[in-house]
């Protein structure tokens, strides 16, 4: 028997470049004790049952959110790029890293972004442990070969 999930859920640049169209696909998570986590493509929070970790406190009722979200930032010498976007009240987005999310994609059940600056490219993953209310964010930076110019940074 194969165990492994396949790929069904991907997005590239055409869908995550979109602010509008990143975030009207969403993506959820569950721990199989009543908590989640969930949010937007674009990684905006949308909707009041977003974050990374709403847990419950009175099963089955009553579950607060513990966690709303995990903003990171790339540190390059004197500049820092934002990895996170913020849709305010009035409809202003603050800070745009969204507009560096090269693509999303669901491995198994785990949400994957992947963010491209120049010839590097952050990956970012969130998942929920089995079994208990906790949930782990993780960056990973990779650094591309040097590609032939007109070369696009993804496919």
């Amino acid at each position: 028997m194969n165990d492994t999930l396949p790929d069904f859920i991907r997005f590239g640049r055409a869908i995550c470049g979109d602010l509008g169209q990143a975030e009207r696909r969403e993506w959820w998570l569950s721990n199989s004790l009543g908590a989640y986590a969930a949010g937007t493509v674009a990684e905006t929070l949308t909707r009041r049952y977003h974050g990374l970790l709403i847990a419950p406190v009175d099963p089955p009722l009553g579950r607060w959110l513990v966690l709303s979200k995990a903003d990171a930032t790339l540190l390059d010498g004197d500049r820092e790029i934002p990895l996170f976007s913020n849709r305010w009240g009035g409809g202003a987005v603050n800070p745009e890293g969204h507009v560096h999310l090269e693509s999303f994609h669901l491995h198994g059940r785990m949400p994957v972004w992947r963010y491209a600056l120049g010839d590097r490219v952050i990956e970012q993953r969130i998942w929920l442990e089995p079994g208990a209310n906790t949930v782990y964010v993780a960056w990973r930076l990779e650094i591309e070969p040097p590609r032939p110019s007109g070369t696009p940074l993804l496919s």
